[in-house]
């Protein structure tokens, strides 16, 4: 089951993937900006858990803060910004990004047991980015 996964994910162009990480990185991007300015409500964030606008705020900012070095490293790892990597920093960069897969995907858990905004909008969004992590993850670059 799972080469047949790998087989279904590695046959989408790994440049595309890595275009939509971006994509959905700065979707990621405008919604915590949005809930900075006070435009989306905080309560439709983060699982409508954040308890003042203060505590929404910092949690936003570190949200963009990890964004923006998600989509860096999505944009190296897919070969949007050209890096040649040898045998060793490769294989770091390939189980880095595998062992970050389980945290993506309980990201989409997470998406379906929030708001009505995040199971509506952001459950999508998180399946279509953790499809684009997957195909980013498993390719080979040694």
């Amino acid at each position: 089951m799972i080469q047949h996964f790998l087989e279904w994910i590695r046959q989408y162009d790994l440049r595309r993937a890595g275009i939509v990480s971006v994509i959905i990185g700065a979707f990621n991007i405008l919604i915590h900006t949005l809930v900075l300015s006070g435009i989306l409500p905080y309560q439709w964030v983060n699982g409508g858990r954040t308890e003042s606008f203060e505590a929404a705020c910092q949690t936003a900012v570190s949200s963009i803060i990890i964004t923006v070095v998600s989509i860096l490293i999505a944009a190296v790892a897919s070969q949007l910004i050209p890096v040649r990597f040898n045998r060793f920093w490769g294989i770091v960069l390939s189980a880095i990004l595998i062992l970050a897969l389980p945290l993506s995907f309980l990201a989409v858990i997470q998406q379906f047991l929030g708001t009505t905004f995040e199971r509506c909008v952001m459950s999508i969004v998180t399946i279509i980015g953790f499809c684009a992590a997957a195909r980013i993850a498993f390719e080979k670059r040694w």
